[in-house]
């Protein structure tokens, strides 16, 4: 574990600091959830009234917004749920993950 003092670098972006303190911008893009995760985001797209507030307050801008839909990007989602708790119109919803 590094000393709580040492911030990431470019040359060694997935090293860690104490204390939950965030020293670098989107690093999410770089970790990957892998296996970890319980519960998804599931969007009910006849209740979604594309207002964007899952976009905003999604952590890890894993939600993306096109033409014709809104997207998660699984490979990133945490399964925080903060998504699903914004949504007025309770459009996502969390479901466990199967597997």
């Amino acid at each position: 574990m590094p000393d709580s003092k040492q911030t990431q670098t470019t040359e060694r972006p997935l090293e860690y600091v104490r204390g939950g303190a965030i020293h670098a911008c989107a690093t999410s893009r770089l970790l990957k959830t892998g296996s970890w995760r319980v519960f998804r985001p599931a969007l009910d797209a006849e209740k979604c009234t594309r207002c964007k507030l899952c976009y905003w307050y999604c952590p890890d801008a894993c939600i993306h917004l096109t033409e014709e839909a809104v997207e998660i990007d699984f490979d990133y989602c945490k399964g925080c749920g903060i998504c699903a708790h914004e949504c007025p119109t309770k459009a996502i919803t969390m479901i466990r993950e199967e597997g």
